[in-house]
């Protein structure tokens, strides 16, 4: 298993605006506030960032209806999982987190000044992303180092992969507790700012538009054009 921190990140009030589900167009043309907060939250937001990830790569055995069976005879349970990762030779397994400090700030901002506060949970949320797509870049180039290729991420909680049922799936190959997470009953993450996914490595994996297979890709007004 494979403990990761050395993440660097460039974020600008855009990310902060929308990772609080904010269009920054808008929120710089009607709504100055938000922008204001925004840079706040870069100000004072960075220094209670602690970025870890784990990842854990694993053999697949063999490729079953709607399941994967790994090496060391644990599987993966789910129609979606086993569809996108189809032809997958090799299964990377992956927890994210961002710790707890920047929560704990932004609740405790929240009561004297409710648009930091806001701007630092944005700020929280568009750091997790790019935690993500940081692990998801890292091993997209040593599966290419190999000549090899990677699916689409896939996380918990999209459609016919339930956070019960996926999560345990995951987190029973790594040690969460290295990195500060724990699993509560139903399947969440804490601290909050965390986040769970696998990444398929063989010959020739296919990739999708992560919000096509997003539950709110009908909704969502930043979906991917």
């Amino acid at each position: 298993m494979e403990y990761l921190e050395d993440f660097n990140f460039s974020i600008s009030e855009d990310d902060v605006l929308r990772g609080e589900g904010v269009d920054p167009e808008i929120a710089r043309n009607k709504r100055p506030a938000l922008v204001k907060a925004a840079s706040a939250a870069l100000q004072e937001g960075p220094s209670s960032l602690k970025p870890v990830a784990l990842l854990q790569k694993v053999k697949v055995i063999e490729h079953r209806h709607e399941r994967i069976l790994l090496e060391g005879g644990k599987e993966l349970v789910s129609p979606l999982v086993a569809h996108h990762l189809a032809g997958a030779e090799q299964v990377a397994l992956v927890v994210c987190t961002i710790g707890s400090q920047l929560e704990t700030l932004a609740s405790t901002s929240m009561e004297a000044n409710p648009l930091l506060g806001l701007a630092l949970d944005g700020l929280g949320n568009a750091i997790i992303g790019m935690l993500a797509e940081q692990v998801c870049r890292r091993i997209g180039d040593q599966a290419q180092a190999c000549g090899q290729t990677t699916s689409t991420p896939l996380s918990p909680g999209e459609p016919d992969w339930s956070v019960e049922v996926g999560q345990p799936q995951i987190f029973s190959h790594l040690d969460p507790a290295r990195a500060g997470i724990l699993l509560t009953s139903g399947g969440m993450m804490v601290p909050k700012k965390s986040i769970s996914f696998v990444v398929g490595i063989g010959p020739e994996m296919t990739r999708s538009d992560p919000c096509e297979l997003c539950s709110l890709r009908e909704r969502c007004r930043y979906r991917h054009a």
